[in-house]
């Protein structure tokens, strides 16, 4: 028996599958967001893409973004520094997201829900090492648990037994 069907076969179905994926905008943003460059860290659960697109973090709400403080000055226009040590627990939380991904590639996956009401891209972040970047911020306590239908992927395996919603 020959093999040339078999082999003419294989070929007509990866050829098909190949085509039909530049075509289906699943498929293609799927690629689009693999090995993609966190531009900058906004806050401990919002990312800015090197191609300019905002990330919301799903599953998860941290602390807002620090606001810079307004520079004291003395009657010469020196500026006073506080002697104040202690860091902002939200420029703390933007430092540790900034350590996993800041200028970094990673992965977008993404749920039911694919954009925010004011268009950011909703999205689990896979950082290199393969760990999910949402968990890693709620674990380490620099943002809570807020869960919103449709986007309910991993409400389980972050151990969500009774589900609360904001």
């Amino acid at each position: 028996m020959s093999t040339r069907p078999f082999a003419f076969i294989f070929i007509f179905l990866f050829a098909g599958h190949a085509w039909a994926g530049d075509l289906n905008p699943l498929l293609s943003s799927a690629v689009k967001y693999r090995d993609i460059r966190v531009a900058r860290v906004i806050s401990s659960d919002r990312l800015i893409l090197e191609n300019d697109e905002k990330v919301s973090l799903i599953g998860i709400k941290g602390p807002q973004a620090p606001k810079p403080k307004e520079q004291k000055r003395d009657e010469h226009g020196f500026i006073i520094h506080d002697e104040d040590p202690t860091t902002p627990f939200e420029v703390e939380a933007v430092g540790f997201v900034r350590s996993l991904v800041g200028g970094k590639p990673v992965r977008l996956e993404f749920d039911a829900q694919r954009r925010s009401d004011n268009g950011d891209l909703l999205a689990y972040v896979i950082i290199p090492d393969g760990r999910i970047l949402n968990a890693e911020v709620l674990r380490q306590g620099y943002a809570r648990l807020k869960l919103s239908p449709p986007n309910m992927k991993y409400a389980q395996e972050w151990g969500v037994r009774r589900l609360i919603f904001d």
